[in-house]
């Protein structure tokens, strides 16, 4: 399992999570099953690679489609491909099949992507993944966002503090 798991695996994840406009829940199991395969794995990795990998999916919540419309098409293996194409997947990673990604990957046409369900590299949703890991002085270790659905890199807001503090069986009372 240790030559399956290793951290380019883990990089390829991110970059098909990323492709697919991401879920904030990928990045919880992806950090916990790489601390369990004791691999280092960190929220700035996620950042780097999604810097990387281009936003193709129009999915749920904020596109109009599902998973069992990618499966109509070819699945996740047609993303995979698309990314292995650009360079932007280690094919060399062994899989659980005995071969690489790039051997299970070959036997894929290539994308044929018609810019509804999955766009092309060249025609991205946005030009980067579908996760930012976000840092400020509200999040100093780190936030989780799923940016797919917004089209601003920066997000500015007057600041503000709560600051409530509740007596034992008055709830929401000053």
């Amino acid at each position: 399992a240790r030559d399956i798991m290793t951290k380019k695996a883990f990089e390829n994840a991110i970059a098909v999570t990323m492709a697919f406009g991401g879920s904030t829940n990928a990045v919880l199991h992806l950090l916990a099953i790489a601390r369990e395969a004791e691999v280092e794995l960190t929220l700035e990795d996620f950042n780097r690679i999604g810097d990387k990998i281009p936003h193709l999916g129009d999915l749920k919540p904020f596109g109009r489609y599902v998973m069992t419309d990618v499966d109509k098409i070819g699945g996740v293996p047609v993303i995979m491909r698309a990314l292995l194409d650009a360079g932007l997947l280690h094919g060399d990673c062994l899989t659980v099949t005995g071969k690489t990604v790039a051997e299970n990957l070959a036997a894929i046409n290539p994308p044929d992507l018609d810019g509804k369900i999955l766009r092309a590299m060249d025609n991205p949703i946005h030009k980067t993944g579908g996760i930012t890991i976000l840092h400020g002085t509200m999040a100093p270790e780190g936030a989780v966002v799923k940016s797919a659905g917004f089209d601003a890199d920066v997000f500015e807001a007057p600041p503000g503090c709560s600051n409530v503090s509740r007596a034992p069986g008055r709830p929401g009372q000053r």
